[in-house]
């Protein structure tokens, strides 16, 4: 992984390592010079070892959060890397044709080019081997066992030009030559071995054409054919050209650079440099294979990891809220020890100070303890994925970098610091005498007063500045959080004028969760549609919180009666629950953000959980997802089947009766660029159909040009009138996009958005070879769901009457008629048409194995996000545990008033509860709340997505969170029911 939201790792590191540096020497020198001031506030760190490690815990969650995702994305980053040079090994580059032939691939050249490329590279060091190549693709059968590989990778090399390259090696460790082979032999990977049961000696068919080649193996090796994948066959390449009549050509010419399979790659820039003045005046370039490959590893790897951290903003925010109410609660402990030490001298500065050593041997800790068990939840996350991807047919290998892991460590340190600092200095402000008696802070006055109401004035004014833009850019995100801060600022700007607190914070409130719970479409006749991103999804979790907590803690007397009418006849349970219910109303500040923090975590895993739900439904219609087909299949582009029904006229096997539709597609390489745009033309494919494909396809469109009305109208204008295309919807932007961290595709149409009318709208297309262009018009954008749909469709004479040489149809989609079974006919059509390489798959079967995958990478990131629950619990551990020691007297007073042991125990863990069962509550309420809307914004784009309640996520995260919670308070309530009356009574 080298990047992180578009920023280079190694720049980044330096930059945290000199920030990290200068706060360290910073403190240090702070340290020496009030040794005493550090003195008190490290001293508080060993004290109470139990609250240290609930601090701990709760701080170090940032950290652990940055450090598993990193290593989440070293993972993926390390294992494409490792596939990649898997398949290139020592190929780092490949000078190769800027054109495609009629099939579709890169166009052969003549062979005398590599004289040229050799000659231009002679004499420069970093060039191990310069050697000519000719691929191609070829079914393998093996007639003594009847077992076949439909797609094998074919190189021809030649023999006496490989040096630098990679050798055939066999299972034993022994070198393959290609010079030892003689007519008619070859060396075939072991992959393709197992696929045909050919071992050494063996006579197999290769289908170059309609009619097989008979071949010899000669060997079987392990590694070495290089550059393909696992399936391949090596032979000399005088003898592919002959077996596939390109006498006298090459498909590219390979170079290896010097140094190892990955270093090679640090000469692409001085190779090509060396190379291309040669190249001049011919249509061939240089193509630094092997340094693409690991950019797209470092970009997938780094969309991974930006996608976990996106996703833990909700825990990073939680943490925050922890980092302020420790250090609220370590002050409130404090308060009488920091009133005298105020008294006989210490200046606020150095309360500062105190708090921010203390703060910052915490932070120090946390971050190392996060930073590691951040390494080991990487290692969790990426064994669920490994098992998801296993189903795709790839292998990841875990890692982390010790460069990601510095990253995390020191991000982690800094975020934490900082609020440390903020919190630090909010806590200092106290006054001497009140902080000596320990009584309550009155409300401030004065200027702080003026303060708070320049404040509450600037709030509502910025607001309605963010909203009016918001409208004007038609941002949803710009124009929500303007009108929130309008909703909050103006009843804190009446506040100051006299309106109950109750009320003022009550309104606000409920007016934040009544506005963002309003459904989208009350909001769009006067806004009209706006433009929607994944930043909107945060903000609506921290906005609709906000209010849910605000209307609960100011109205906490109400919920308190409830509590007692309800449960205050049980005998005996009356006084306990009223003072362990009534103690969190006391102090207002710290049962709201507890509570929050709660909401917060379970708010985000009730939205997640109904959006998987929803979507889940969706997979579970195949039939639509296929496009009605059950089957598809494709064949070698060296032995097309020109006529597919005609070629199952005659029964063998399967036959045209079997299938009610068949459909034939070709993907023909175009140059694609939208009309009237002035954009440069990229390289795309235009996919040729047929009517066996428009009369039985059943996708539907997102919009369609305003004369159809109706899909069907749609798919047989395509066939039927010429120039016209439909395309997939990810070729159009949408309004709401949460694609973060997704790779944009190389061409999209400007002007209008997927919700929106169709309006006239041409793309010009140009055929690569003969330079003929044709204008065509858009009439459809096809569904999201329109899985097996393709960028581009034109009818297979709109394609033909512009391409010189069109593709010959390699993909094919069948509809099998009621009562045939799918998988059978797929194997059916494999081997009837093995000699072509048709290659199939059951369309029902793949989909419900990439539904299964996408549900458990999405459960991975669910539980990634509900590590935000730790704090929640930690928060109340540190409550607990700090509730035993300030309310050590009243303990005693309850004690010697009669209660019981286990009546003050079950009250502190009836408080616990307390906090706890309304933080859940509320998230649960709350995301069940907002659920809705974003379902209904799905099932604009996605048809057939629908609001299904969770309710064994629900279950999960109530009895794991409430039990987590108790387990956590259980020990400072025990602690709290042994403190005898007469000890209590006389603790000063």
């Amino acid at each position: 992984m080298e990047k992180l939201f578009g920023l280079p790792l190694n720049d980044l590191m330096i930059a945290l390592i000199i920030v990290f540096g200068i706060g360290v020497l910073v403190m240090s020198v702070l340290a020496l010079r009030n040794r005493v001031v550090f003195r008190m506030g490290a001293r508080n760190v060993p004290r109470r070892r139990a609250q240290t490690m609930l601090i701990v815990m709760g701080l170090m969650l940032a950290t652990l959060l940055f450090s598993a995702s990193f290593a989440t994305g070293d993972t993926v980053t390390n294992s494409i890397r490792m596939d990649a040079l898997t398949n290139l090994g020592r190929v780092d580059m490949s000078v190769q044709s800027e054109t495609t032939d009629s099939t579709g691939r890169r166009a052969r050249f003549d062979e005398d080019t590599f004289i040229t490329v050799q000659l231009a590279l002679a004499g420069v060091p970093e060039v191990d081997g310069v050697a000519p190549l000719l691929t191609a693709q070829a079914p393998v059968l093996n007639p003594a066992t009847l077992l076949s590989d439909p797609v094998v990778n074919v190189l021809g090399m030649n023999p006496f030009h490989m040096e630098g390259f990679d050798d055939l090696v066999d299972a034993d460790g022994n070198a393959l030559p290609l010079s030892n082979l003689g007519p008619g032999e070859v060396l075939i990977s072991a992959a393709t071995a197992e696929e045909t049961g050919a071992t050494t000696g063996s006579e197999v068919s290769t289908f170059f054409g309609a009619q097989p080649t008979q071949l010899t193996v000669a060997g079987v090796y392990e590694s070495g054919g290089n550059p393909a994948g696992p399936n391949s066959m090596v032979l000399p390449l005088a003898m592919l050209q002959e077996l596939t009549g390109a006498e006298g050509q090459v498909t590219s010419v390979i170079i290896s650079n010097a140094g190892g399979p990955l270093e090679g790659a640090d000469h692409t820039d001085t190779v090509t440099a060396a190379i291309e003045p040669a190249l001049q005046g011919t249509d061939l370039e240089v193509r630094p294979l092997k340094q693409d490959a690991l950019n797209e590893a470092d970009a997938v790897g780094s969309s991974f990891a930006t996608i976990f951290l996106v996703f833990a903003q909700f825990s990073i925010a939680t943490g925050i809220l922890l980092i302020f109410l420790i250090f609220v609660m370590l002050a409130a402990e404090r308060k009488r020890e920091l009133g005298i030490a105020r008294a006989i001298g210490m200046q606020r500065g150095h309360v500062v100070r105190l708090f921010a050593f203390e703060g910052a041997l915490y932070a120090l800790i946390a971050a190392a303890v996060g930073s590691v068990l951040g390494v080991a939840v990487g290692w969790g996350m990426v064994s669920i994925m490994a098992v998801a991807f296993q189903e795709l047919e790839f292998e990841l290998a875990y890692t982390f970098n010790w460069r990601t892991l510095v990253i995390a460590y020191t991000l982690g340190m800094a975020v934490t610091f900082i609020v440390v600092l903020i919190s630090s200095w909010r806590v200092s402000r106290l006054n001497i005498v009140r902080a000596v008696r320990d009584i309550p802070e009155p409300r401030s006055g004065g200027r702080r007063n003026l303060r708070g109401l320049i404040l509450a004035v600037l709030l509502p004014v910025l607001g309605a500045f963010l909203a009016f833009v918001g409208l004007q850019e038609e941002q949803a995100g710009l124009y929500m959080l303007g009108t929130s801060l309008v909703i909050i600022g103006v009843p804190l700007l009446l506040l100051r004028f006299g309106l109950n607190e109750r009320l003022a914070y009550t309104i606000a409130g409920v007016a934040l969760v009544a506005w963002w719970l309003t459904p989208a479409d009350v909001m769009e006749p006067i806004t009209g549609e706006m433009q929607q991103g994944i930043e909107l999804f945060f903000l609506s979790g921290i906005m609709i919180v906000l209010g849910g907590v605000w209307a609960v803690m100011y109205n906490s007397d109400l919920l308190l009666k409830a509590i007692i009418l309800v449960f205050g006849r049980v005998r005996g349970l009356t006084p306990v629950l009223k003072i362990a219910v009534s103690h969190p109303m006391q102090n207002r500040f710290r049962t709201g953000v507890t509570v929050a923090m709660f909401s917060l975590v379970v708010f985000t895993l009730m939205v997640m959980a109904f959006i998987i739900h929803a979507i889940a439904g969706v997979f579970e219609d195949t039939e639509r997802l296929s496009g009605g087909f059950d089957v598809s299949g494709s064949a070698s582009y060296l032995n097309p089947i020109e006529d597919i029904r005609a070629a199952l006229q005659k029964p063998d096997g399967v036959s045209l009766e079997d299938f009610v539709a068949i459909a034939a597609l070709s993907n023909n390489p175009v140059n694609l660029v939208q009309d009237g745009t002035g954009n440069e033309p990229v390289d795309f494919v235009i996919r040729g159909v047929d009517a066996g494909y428009t009369e039985a396809v059943t996708y539907g469109f997102v919009t369609m040009a305003e004369e159809y009305t109706s899909d069907e109208e749609v798919w047989q204008a395509l066939h039927n009138e010429p120039d016209t295309v439909v395309v997939a919807n990810y070729l159009v932007p949408s309004r709401t996009d949460f694609d973060f961290g997704d790779v944009p595709p190389e061409f999209q149409l400007e002007g209008f958005f997927r919700s929106d009318p169709l309006p006239e709208v041409h793309v010009v297309a140009q055929d690569p070879l003969s330079g003929t262009e044709r204008r065509l018009r858009v009439i459809g954008v096809t569904e999201e769901l329109a899985f097996y749909g393709a960028p581009v469709m034109a009818s297979q004479a709109t394609v033909d009457s512009f391409v010189d040489s069109p593709m010959p149809p390699l993909s094919f989609m069948f509809r099998t008629v009621p009562g045939v079974d799918a998988e059978a006919a797929a194997q059916a059509l494999e081997t009837r048409f093995l000699a072509n390489g048709m290659q199939t798959a059951v369309l029902e079967e793949e989909i419900r194995s990439n539904a299964a995958t996408s549900l458990m990478l999405n459960n991975l990131l669910q539980g990634f996000m509900a590590l935000g629950l730790v704090v929640g619990i930690a928060a109340l551990g540190v409550i607990a545990a700090r509730s035993v020691v300030e309310r050590r007297q009243q303990i005693g007073m309850m004690r010697a008033l009669g209660f019981q042991k286990g009546m003050v125990q079950l009250s502190f863990l009836i408080e616990s509860s307390f906090i706890a069962l309304v933080g859940i509550g509320l998230g649960i309420a709350l995301g069940a709340g907002l659920a809705p809307q974003i379902v209904n914004e799905i099932s604009r784009e996605v048809e057939g997505a629908r609001l299904i309640v969770p309710w064994t996520n629900i279950i999960l995260v109530v009895v794991v969170a409430y039990g987590a919670a108790l387990l956590t308070t259980f020990l400072p309530a025990r602690q709290a029911s042994r403190i005898y009356p007469a000890e209590a009574l006389r603790y000063e």
